[in-house]
């Protein structure tokens, strides 16, 4: 079972991607943040499989919120966002750069070929294993 924790801002968003991600039955979703903050706090008692951030949120962004879980709880992150601005592009890689291993734009999210990407995404990046992490996950 994969254990993912939602960070995202927009409880519709939210709710669409736990029930996309639970309707494959290796993928469980044991918490959501709706900023960064709280998804600092909640990385570090949840031990999620893979994080699923938002780039744009409240009170801490997504790139501050990369930084500090890497730093702490290394945790394979896959950056999901509806931003296309410029200032949201130099956030998403900048959060690449702190360990964030790829994005998805929700732009395409009623797409059959979207969903099944995400899925596979969520799957694979979630068996990342981070240099130095040291400590099993519960």
């Amino acid at each position: 079972m994969v254990r993912v924790m939602i960070v995202e801002d927009s409880p519709t968003w939210a709710k669409k991607l736990t029930l996309l991600l639970e309707s494959d039955g290796e993928i469980h979703v044991v918490g959501q943040a709706t900023n960064g903050r709280q998804a600092v706090e909640m990385a570090a008692d949840l031990r999620p499989d893979l994080i699923t951030m938002d780039v744009v949120m409240p009170e801490m962004d997504g790139l501050e919120a990369t930084k500090r879980i890497m730093a702490a709880h290394p945790t394979p992150i896959l950056i999901i966002t509806a931003s296309e601005n410029k200032l949201a592009y130099n956030l998403i890689f900048t959060a690449m750069q702190a360990g964030a291993l790829d994005l998805i734009n929700k732009s395409a999210v009623d797409d059959d070929a979207w969903r099944q990407d995400l899925i596979t995404k969520v799957k694979t990046y979630a068996m990342v294993r981070h240099l130095g992490e040291g400590k099993e996950r519960q």
